[in-house]
């Protein structure tokens, strides 16, 4: 008669011993990995960073792990591509001959990575073994692709000044970690209601915001002012209806939501998923031409048009009072501006002054942390002098794109979507200023 405990006892045996021979063999294939690499630690990739400050640095986690794990390393060129995708990514983000670091969580998977990268012929291949693990324990610099996961924002409600309140949004694409809360939302309190600038990017999204503001004052928001007709200002305009608020947008944003406004809802949807339940492609209640006061009780807010910029309805709200702006997609920071198709970089120059005139002490532009003029200044107006100084040059030579895409950028490298948009850029500006 056969034994059942005996089965039993001799098929766990059995699988622990090939769990041992596993761990076995995973640790020697570690060993042997890491023993044919380049390895820096922390502080040697501190050191390293401060002297080759846009060095690529490669995640090789997934988002899921990266959200769980707590973040990310924040540099300069930090990418992330998972494992599973290496090899098929790689090239187009690094070159076989550019210095690479490659990072993971703890170590383990990241020496495997760099070893596989080694053996694709990428010379300068670099394993930092402390990962994300390690950089974090020093206390160093991460960013994350949720910073604020008790919410759907990205980010919590930061104080500008008495009444002034702005949530900043994550500097990269549309993300649905981030519930495409990739630009700037702020809210202004007067003495009986409260304005809203930007209904953000999806009807549980502006809900989301609401509930913070909930959380600052009970006053009604009684206007929600939209910077242009991208989705992230737009879709949720349909919660903040039905709050009573009064949408408000330039007058140039009903024909763009005419034209584009499906193809925006039908985008922001596909990237948001459950996060776009109850959104709805609505109009705005009003429409303004060069500027629009709003009184909030014993606080006075103006939305200015200056004229076309990084799109054609993009505005301005301004507080007098306080000197502050928030800027929208007329100026950035903290990441790279795109040219689109549509922008004219000229007449955002002329904007620009008009813009600048106003001498704000505050910005808070359209992409990232609040700042003063000087600043997005140099990433904006100087940016786009810039490159249409050099791409000037060349066409005066008789140049081609290819000259172009060799323009020195190293002053914008370390700018959160360089890799999306530089090179997008020049193209784009480059076929513009072939026929002005």
């Amino acid at each position: 008669m056969i034994n059942k405990k005996s089965i039993i006892t001799a098929l766990f045996l059995s699988l622990s011993s090939a769990t041992m021979v596993n761990a076995v063999e995973v640790k020697d294939l570690l060993q042997k990995a890491q023993s044919e690499i380049n390895t820096i630690n922390t502080k040697a990739l501190i050191e390293l960073l401060k002297k080759e400050p846009n060095t690529a640095l490669i995640d090789v986690r997934t988002r899921d792990e990266i959200n769980k794990d707590g973040g990310y390393i924040k540099t300069n060129n930090y990418t992330n591509i998972s494992r599973d995708k290496l090899e098929f990514l790689i090239p187009e983000y690094a070159k076989k001959d550019e210095k690479i670091i490659v990072s993971c969580y703890d170590g383990n998977r990241s020496s495997l990575a760099a070893k596989t990268l080694k053996d694709m012929g990428y010379k300068n291949v670099i394993w930092y073994k402390d990962s994300f693990r390690g950089w974090e324990k020093a206390g160093l610099k991460t960013s994350s692709l949720d910073k604020y996961p008790e919410s759907l924002l990205y980010n919590k409600i930061e104080k500008i000044a008495d009444g002034v309140y702005t949530s900043i949004g994550i500097t990269a694409p549309y993300w649905y970690e981030s519930t495409a809360h990739n630009n700037n939302l702020g809210f202004v309190i007067g003495k009986d209601s409260v304005l809203v600038w930007n209904a953000g990017s999806s009807y549980l999204l502006a809900q989301s915001f609401h509930k913070e503001i909930k959380k600052i004052t009970d006053k009604p928001v009684k206007y929600v002012v939209l910077e242009n007709s991208q989705g992230h200002a737009i879709l949720g305009s349909n919660y903040w209806k039905e709050q009573g608020a009064t949408i408000v947008a330039q007058e140039i944003v009903k024909e763009e939501i005419e034209e584009k406004g499906q193809w925006v809802f039908n985008r922001l949807k596909k990237a948001l998923r459950d996060k776009f339940d109850g959104t709805k492609l609505i109009m705005p209640d009003k429409f303004f031409k060069d500027n629009m006061k709003f009184d909030l009780g014993e606080k006075i807010v103006e939305a200015k048009y200056f004229g076309y910029a990084h799109e054609h309805s993009d505005i301005s709200l301004w507080l007098p009072e306080e000197k502050i702006i928030f800027a929208g997609d007329l100026a950035f920071n903290n990441r790279l501006l795109p040219i689109f198709e549509i922008t004219e970089t000229q007449e955002w120059l002329i904007a620009w002054e008009k813009f600048s005139a106003l001498d704000a002490k505050i910005v808070v532009p359209g992409h990232g942390d609040t700042t003063d003029m000087a600043t997005v200044t140099k990433y904006t107006k100087d940016y786009l002098v810039y490159l249409r100084e050099k791409i000037e040059e060349i066409l005066d030579e008789d140049g081609g794109l290819n000259d172009a895409y060799n323009i020195d950028m190293s002053e914008y490298k370390h700018l959160d979507t360089y890799k999306e948009l530089g090179r997008q850029n020049i193209a784009t500006l480059f076929k513009q200023m072939e026929f002005e």
